[in-house]
This record gives C-alpha cells, sequence and structure tokens, in this order.
C-alpha cells in the first residue's frame, strides 16, 4: 500500500517572503477605479452639507422618472406630466424674490425615495412638494388629491431603549405633521374655488417617497390620469393653469409673501362629483 503523502510545512522565513513577494507585485498591479455614483443634480450653488439658502427654500419633486414611468394615461405617462408641471410651477415662483426653487430631477432620470429627501434634507429645504398624478380603478375618476405622511409609531424593539424609540418616532414625518396639514388644507381651499374641480380629499398614508423628508411635505396629486377627459387635461398644462396658480398662491402663503385662502367661496363639485370626494381615487404606486 502506498504511503500516504504530506504537504510540506514551510519555515516562518519562506512564508514571510512570500508574503513580502505577493505585497511587491500588488503594487505593481493598475488600479481600477471605482464606478461613479449615479449624480444627484440639485443642490443649491456653493451649498455644503446644511447649509440654507437664505428666505423659502422650495423643493419640488416631479414624481417617477426614467425607467419608472409611473401611472399610465391615453396618450402620456405620469413621469412626463409631473416634470412638466414642476417646470411651470418653479417658473411661476422663481419670478418672486426671497424663494429659492430646487427640483430633485430636471430631466427624464429615476431617484430613489431616499435620494429625493436627500437633497430636501442637504438643502435644509423649507418644504418638500412631490408632484403626482393619480389612477383608479373607478370609471370617470376626476380631480386632485392631496396625501401626507403619517406612519404610525414604530413598535419597540426587545431590550431597545425606550429613548430610541423615541428617537425614530421624532425622526419621521409625525413631528411635521401640522405643518403640512396646514398646507394641505389650505390648498385643498384653493383647489375647491376652482371651477369644477371639486374638494379634493386629504389623505394620511404612510408614504416612503416623503418619510425620510425632515420637514413639512406633502404629496399633491393633479388628476387622475387613468381617466382619459383628466390625461387630457394633464398633457395640456401650461402656466396659467389653474391648479399650477393654485400652488403657486399656497407656497407664497408658506413663504409669508400672501395671505391665507379666502374660506367660503369653494366651488360647487363638478358633474358626478362628490364633494369631498371622501372615496378619493386610489392610486397604483407610490414613489
Amino acid at each position: 500500500m502506498p504511503r500516504p503523502r504530506f504537504s510540506p510545512v514551510l519555515p516562518i522565513a519562506a512564508l514571510l517572503a512570500a508574503a513580502l513577494a505577493w505585497s511587491g507585485a500588488r503594487a505593481q498591479m493598475p488600479l481600477v477605479p471605482a464606478p461613479a455614483a449615479p449624480a444627484i443634480t440639485p443642490r443649491a450653488p456653493g451649498a455644503r452639507p446644511g447649509d440654507r439658502a437664505a428666505g423659502f427654500l422650495l423643493v419640488i419633486d416631479p414624481g417617477h422618472g426614467g425607467r419608472d414611468e409611473g401611472s399610465k394615461g391615453p396618450g402620456v405617462a405620469e413621469k412626463e406630466v409631473t416634470l412638466k408641471a414642476a417646470k411651470l410651477l418653479g417658473e411661476r415662483l422663481k419670478r418672486h424674490e426671497g424663494i429659492t426653487v430646487l427640483f430633485t430631477r430636471e430631466d427624464d432620470t429615476e431617484l430613489t425615495p431616499v435620494q429625493r429627501a436627500a437633497i430636501a434634507n442637504f438643502n435644509l429645504a423649507s418644504f418638500f412638494l412631490s408632484l403626482q398624478a393619480d389612477a383608479s380603478w373607478r370609471p370617470g375618476a376626476r380631480g386632485a388629491s392631496i396625501l401626507l405622511s403619517a406612519p404610525q409609531r414604530p413598535p419597540r424593539v426587545e431590550g431597545e431603549p425606550f429613548e430610541a424609540v423615541a428617537l425614530r418616532w421624532q425622526r419621521g414625518q409625525n413631528v411635521h405633521l401640522a405643518g403640512s396639514l396646514r398646507f394641505a388644507q389650505e390648498l385643498q381651499t384653493r383647489f375647491a374655488a376652482i371651477p369644477g374641480a371639486g374638494k379634493p380629499p386629504i389623505l394620511t398614508l404612510p408614504l416612503q417617497g416623503l418619510e425620510g423628508a425632515r420637514m413639512p411635505a406633502a404629496y399633491v396629486s393633479l388628476g387622475v390620469i387613468s381617466t382619459p377627459e383628466e390625461a387630457a387635461r394633464l398633457r395640456e398644462l401650461d402656466a396659467e393653469n389653474p391648479y399650477i396658480v393654485a400652488l403657486e398662491a399656497e407656497i407664497l402663503r408658506l413663504a409669508g409673501l400672501q395671505p391665507a385662502a379666502p374660506r367660503g367661496q369653494d366651488a360647487p363639485p363638478g358633474p358626478g362629483q362628490p364633494s369631498g370626494r371622501p372615496d378619493g381615487p386610489a392610486r397604483q404606486d407610490k414613489d
């Protein structure tokens, strides 16, 4: 029977020599640069983390983008509507002194919810406004809606200090809910004054796209893109669109440049549209 073969044990000196040789070889190997991280374009000129522009800084987030087209209607995708609306609103607001406007995207770019919120947080935005368009399974669904993020209190993990739970609670949108709700109520009044628009609902949901923002924030849907008539309206947005004008007026109020919306002037609901739309359009997706 053949004798078993054993690998020889190398002396310490040989091991050290091999290690030194390997280190020398590595030093001569070309370094391959790491792939560049995707650029997050929006930031105020010359801004550093934690800097805040003078006056009121609004970050407008056109929902979706890139491969994420959002909801679709006849001849139009949600990502196109939101980008167009954001640019129209931004151009109107830039005419006013004391307001700085930044966008999370200015072209057909795909961003994660974390990246969107990070842009607002980096610039210490005064308000984070995400523009959307609804989709609904209800035939004829129409009109705007306003959504706020109000997640439930996070559960306590076994053994976790109560202070840690409180910190996670405070870092969410909960601490900004009062400011977000005031915006939503004022905007609701302005939208309701648009002839035939009806009174848009205000919904509170745990929204990932808003939860990372460290300032008052809201999703504003400008219509139901899955309804052909609404899709046609959204395709034809322009600078004088009443929804864009109403958004401008409410941002000016937030910035202290315009009074609150007049009360008691709600226009009557549009045809087939119950006042307040308590069963407002259900979104098929969210950022």
